[in-house]
C-alpha cells in the first residue's frame, strides 16, 4: 500500500481531517491531499506522523513486524512510493542528508537548514580515507556524486587506462570536438542517424573536419557507424550511443575548472587520493 494512502487510512479512521494533520505537521492543507493523491511526504516527515497517529515508521511503509525491517527495505519503499518522474530527486535529496551523516554530525532543524541552503552557489563536500563526497546544490546544476574507498576500490583502478584518458582529453580540447559532442548528446532520441552533413549543417565545419570528429568518437563509443546503401551508392550512416558518463565528465571539468568556493559543509581530509589503501 503506497504510504499517502496509509496516511489517508489513518485520517479517516481516526476522524481528523487534512487541515488538522496539515496544522500539526506545520505544512499545507495541499500537501496532505497530494500524499493521498499517490504522492509521498518528505522522509524527515516520516517520525512525526507515526508520532501523531501512534504507530510505528514501519507501519507507514507497511512493513509488518515479522518481516525484514533493516534501513534498505525502508528506503527503497520510500523511493519507489514517488512517481516515476520524482524518484531521482528524492535520490538526491537523501543523498545529500546522508553525506553530512557520514561525519556524524545532526540537523537539529531540518527545514531550517534547508532554507540556509537555498543558494546557487552552495556546495557540500566530504573527503575521508574512506571515500569521497561531493554535491552540488545548485538549483540549475545538481550533483551527487559518492567514490567509496576501500582495499578493493582505491581508485587505482582508474589510473590503468591513463594513455586512453589522456587521448580523450587531447580531443576534448579540440574546440570542433567540443562542440560536436554536446550537439549530437542535445539532440532528441528520437532524431534517429545521421551522415557528416549534420555537424557541417549545425556547426559549420568542413566535411573532412566532421569525418575526423565522428572517427574519433567512434574510437570511444560515442557514435556507431553502418554503410548503407542509398541510391546504388554506400553511405555512412552514424548513430549516437548511450553514454551518461559524459555527462558526469562534463560536470567534474566544470568543477574543476571553477573550483567552488562557497561551502554548505565541509569536511576535508588527505589529499593522497591516489595512495593505496
Amino acid at each position: 500500500m503506497n504510504i499517502g494512502t496509509k496516511i489517508k487510512e489513518l485520517r479517516n479512521h481516526n476522524k481528523i481531517t487534512q487541515e488538522d494533520l496539515a496544522k500539526t505537521l506545520c505544512i499545507s492543507t495541499q500537501a496532505v491531499s497530494k500524499w493521498e493523491n499517490g504522492g509521498s511526504p518528505d522522509l524527515e516527515l516520516i517520525p512525526a506522523i507515526a508520532k501523531y497517529f501512534k504507530v510505528s515508521t514501519d507501519y507507514l511503509f507497511d512493513i509488518e513486524d515479522y518481516e525484514l525491517t533493516n534501513i534498505e527495505n525502508k528506503l527503497f519503499k520510500y523511493i519507489t512510493s514517488f512517481n516515476l518522474n520524482e524518484r531521482i530527486q528524492q535520490v538526491y535529496r537523501l543523498g545529500f542528508i546522508m553525506s553530512i551523516a557520514t561525519r556524524g554530525e545532526e540537523i537539529i532543524d531540518l527545514d531550517k537548514f534547508k532554507e540556509e541552503i537555498t543558494n546557487d552557489d552552495l556546495f557540500s563536500v566530504v573527503v575521508s580515507e574512506d571515500g569521497i563526497i561531493i554535491t552540488s546544490l545548485a538549483q540549475n546544476n545538481k550533483v551527487f556524486t559518492v567514490i567509496p574507498k576501500d582495499n578493493k576500490s582505491n581508485y587505482l583502478k582508474m589510473l590503468e587506462s591513463k594513455e586512453k584518458q589522456m587521448l580523450f582529453c587531447k580531443y576534448l580540447s579540440d574546440n570542433i570536438f567540443y562542440d560536436s559532442l554536446v550537439f549530437l548528446y542535445s539532440r532528441s532520441r528520437t532524431s534517429g542517424s545521421f551522415t557528416e552533413k549534420l555537424l557541417c549543417d549545425n556547426l559549420n565545419v568542413t566535411l573532412e573536419e566532421a569525418k575526423d570528429i565522428l572517427e574519433k568518437m567512434k574510437e570511444f563509443k560515442i557514435v556507431s557507424c553502418t554503410m548503407t546503401p542509398i541510391d546504388d551508392t554506400e553511405v555512412k550512416l552514424y548513430s549516437v550511443l548511450q553514454n551518461p558518463h559524459i555527462v558526469s565528465l562534463i560536470q567534474l571539468l566544470d568543477m574543476v575548472s571553477n573550483r567552488p568556493n562557497n561551502y554548505c559543509h565541509y569536511y576535508g581530509g588527505p589529499t593522497n587520493y591516489f595512495e593505496k589503501k
